[in-house]
């Protein structure tokens, strides 16, 4: 047996989970169109945003940093190996167009759900024994219910799991001696913005990111966006109005009016969110396809998208670790160099995002006075 026949074939493991495998129990594990809930964009954006504005500001940006650290490592090592999906997922995958080791879910649901328990445990010390360990069984189901669902619909082995829980640990141990540190020097230092931009470019452009391509770059790019903004949100927000709403509860009258307060202000900057991400997008494009045109460059805008298929991505008997057979990306037309503006578009939108979530919507519900 070879090394991608014993990461990625059809080990015991999966193929005794495939066989007890049920549409009962599939289904609440696998939304076709979504993908699993507690491992999207569309569990975390909320997540963080209520962080952000509801609970602990700091935790909110501590959280994101993690999650472009974690987004990073477990994208570049999975670009640089290219090592095969398992071959008989339960669910058809038409999105499962990436490689497999680590998985990007496991690095994230030991990260995200330990660092806020272990952040609640050691700067909360008016929270109740009770509390905590409420909090603690959450967090436990999140990271277990993540890492489960992905062997038992058959996306990952038990090797892309237990590699990216390792990573995870290892991150998440390395975050919990140096957090307090990096958000003093994003808060206090005047050329932190400059430094950490200068060090997230550099992260990119080595990123790895072989031919045939996947769209793990670009979601990378995406989170690297985020974190991004609230760094620059952070060092340029004035004074008292970055507070999180549990912060200064001591203004409203009730349980009840702090309830209803919550869910206006996470409704009106989620609204706010998405409408400056399409505007940003839209403007980022016009504005880059502009400047492209006078240095001469043929732009074009073209969405990332994975060019090996799901029948490559998972093991198979016949499996080559690069098929360069596989046609990349074409970079030349008419004699004239090709630049897709996708990936700059995309960083400029969701860092626009990450600003806005601790700069600008703090700013506006201090304004509406929510």
């Amino acid at each position: 047996m070879d090394t991608c026949e014993a990461l990625g074939g059809d080990t015991p493991r999966n193929t005794s989970i495939a066989a007890h495998s049920k549409p009962t129990y599939t289904s609440p594990q696998h939304d076709h169109e979504n993908g699993e809930l507690l491992g999207e964009e569309e569990f975390y954006t909320p997540l963080v945003a209520a962080i952000v504005w509801l609970v602990d500001a700091r935790l909110g940006r501590l959280v994101t940093l993690l999650m472009a650290l974690g987004f990073y490592l477990a994208g570049a090592t999975k670009n640089f190996l290219c090592l095969p999906r398992p071959p008989s997922p339960v669910v058809p995958l038409e999105r499962c167009n990436d490689w497999a080791l680590p998985s990007h879910h496991a690095v994230l649901s030991v990260n995200v759900p330990w660092y806020i328990w272990f952040y609640t445990y050691l700067h909360s010390s008016n929270m109740s024994s009770s509390v905590l360990f409420v909090l603690f069984f959450l967090t436990v189901l999140w990271s277990f219910s993540v890492m489960f669902s992905r062997m038992y619909l058959g996306v990952h082995s038990p090797a892309d799991i237990v590699v990216g829980g390792i990573l995870g640990c290892l991150l998440l141990a390395g975050w919990l001696h140096w957090d307090l540190y990096i958000d003093w020097y994003v808060v206090s230092s005047a050329g932190s913005s400059l430094v950490i931009l200068t060090v997230v470019m550099v992260l990119l452009y080595i990123h790895p990111d072989p031919n045939p391509t996947t769209y793990v770059f670009a979601e990378t790019v995406c989170m690297a966006g985020v974190a991004s903004g609230f760094v620059l949100g952070r060092a340029h927000s004035g004074p008292g109005i970055v507070v999180a709403l549990m912060e200064s509860r001591h203004s409203y009258g009730s349980n009840i009016s702090l309830f209803g307060c919550g869910l206006v202000r996470v409704f009106t900057g989620l609204v706010f969110l998405v409408m400056l991400k399409m505007a940003a997008a839209f403007l980022c494009k016009k504005v880059l396809y502009f400047m492209c045109q006078l240095v001469g460059l043929e732009p074009v805008c073209e969405k990332r998208k994975s060019v090996v298929t799901s029948e490559k991505i998972h093991y198979s008997t016949s499996f080559v670790v690069l098929d360069h057979d596989v046609a990349g990306e074409d970079n030349t037309h008419d004699n004239k160099t090709v630049l897709n503006l996708d990936i700059p578009v995309k960083f400029l939108a969701y860092l626009s995002m990450g600003f806005a979530a601790v700069n600008l919507v703090p700013a506006i519900f201090h304004m509406l006075n929510i």
